[in-house]
């Protein structure tokens, strides 16, 4: 796989062992200008119809779990139509299983046999049920605070879980020093087939709205992988001249942790470090500096869209109201309901907004 890191510019066939550029960047799969409709395997319902787009010639018989093509449904929602993309109904009841996917197949193709990985939970569940499934041995470093279902399911997947006090930052000091001592780190945050996994949410998109495309995406963001990765799915759509525009990008993160919201308003170009003094209730989004900062400040700037931050008020009454359409999210993913209502109101009423919901509301269930 062809690999650039954007802080430097340097190009490299991508080494597992080297989860990230000499310079510190991570690497990104290289960008194509491409995307030919005739190559999606119309008979498939999962990513892999867009198996001949990825271009990684490494993966010759994938296996899936069903991860991708995941619904779009309408409501009625804070005032207006809302469109929501079911990130969570995918086979460990989170987006990440949509890059786990594509990222697991390729370091299996490659002959990778033991892979580590740090997690606040749903991507510490999704890398471990695919190391089950591919036979390669995990182990998660998550902190001792997670939700107990998210622990449970890696637990079960037979994944070595090593639960780690204090904040989540704790979580990835931890992994990286068995990745010092020469650990394979299928991180979520640096892996570039996990990143073009991701992508595949906005092609789905692009089909599921006819070959069009919503005028806001809405992604409640951590690491931002999924904001990430469709963000890149849409340049490559606009470079192959298949639709004139990318749709509005929207981080949505609590006010008790909002590190992407500080430096976007600020104009900064890279995201310092935040301090929390709380813990949200979306614990999920609980990252004090996204790896790819400067590229997600990029992505919302040039998309025309922005960052925005919901209060713990705010993330339950959207927690409840997605509940009355039928739809049970997480909190993390609630957030994405909270940010509807402020963008609409910066917006206008009639714009056509997609909030994606990235966890299943059974892995952090809040009792009423």
């Amino acid at each position: 796989m062809q690999v650039f890191c954007p802080d430097c510019g340097t190009q490299n066939v991508f080494d597992p062992h080297e989860y990230r550029c000499e310079c510190g960047g991570a690497w990104e799969p290289v960008e194509r200008d491409d995307f030919d409709p005739v190559f999606i395997n119309m008979s498939s319902s999962t990513l892999w119809r867009y198996q001949k787009l990825f271009g990684l010639d490494e993966i010759t018989e994938p296996f899936s779990l069903g991860a991708g093509w995941t619904p779009l449904v309408d409501a009625d929602f804070a005032g207006g139509q809302t469109w929501f993309k079911l990130e969570f109904v995918s086979p460990t009841g989170s987006f990440k299983d949509r890059g786990t996917e594509v990222e697991m197949n390729y370091l299996k193709a490659v002959g990778i046999h033991e892979v580590v990985e740090d997690s606040s939970g749903n991507a510490g569940a999704s890398l471990a049920a695919y190391a089950a499934r591919a036979g390669l041995h995990a182990a998660i470093f998550a902190p001792d605070s997670a939700s107990p279902a998210k622990l449970a399911q890696i637990g079960i997947f037979g994944a070595d879980l090593h639960t780690i006090p204090g904040a989540r930052i704790e979580s990835t000091r931890a992994v990286l020093s068995a990745v010092a001592d020469g650990a394979v780190y299928a991180s979520h945050a640096y892996n570039p087939a996990y990143l073009l996994g991701q992508q595949s949410v906005a092609w789905e998109l692009w089909e599921q709205f006819g070959q069009a495309l919503p005028d806001v995406l809405i992604i409640p963001t951590g690491q931002g992988g999924l904001l990430m990765g469709a963000w890149l799915g849409f340049r490559r759509l606009l470079k192959a001249g298949l639709i004139d525009r990318i749709p509005r990008l929207y981080s949505a993160q609590p006010e008790l942790l909002a590190p992407i919201q500080q430096a976007f308003s600020q104009g900064m170009e890279d995201i310092p470090e935040a301090q929390p003094t709380e813990k949200s209730i979306a614990e999920g989004l609980a990252i004090v500096k996204p790896v790819r900062s400067r590229r997600l400040l990029q992505a919302l700037r040039e998309s025309g869209g922005g960052a925005i931050t919901v209060t713990e008020t705010e993330i339950m009454d959207a927690y409840r109201q997605l509940a009355l359409c039928g739809i049970f999210a997480e909190p993390s993913s609630a957030v994405a309901g909270a940010a509807v209502t402020k963008v609409r109101a910066q917006l206008g009423i009639n714009i056509i907004i997609v909030a994606a919901l990235t966890g299943s509301g059974l892995k952090s269930p809040i009792k009423e």
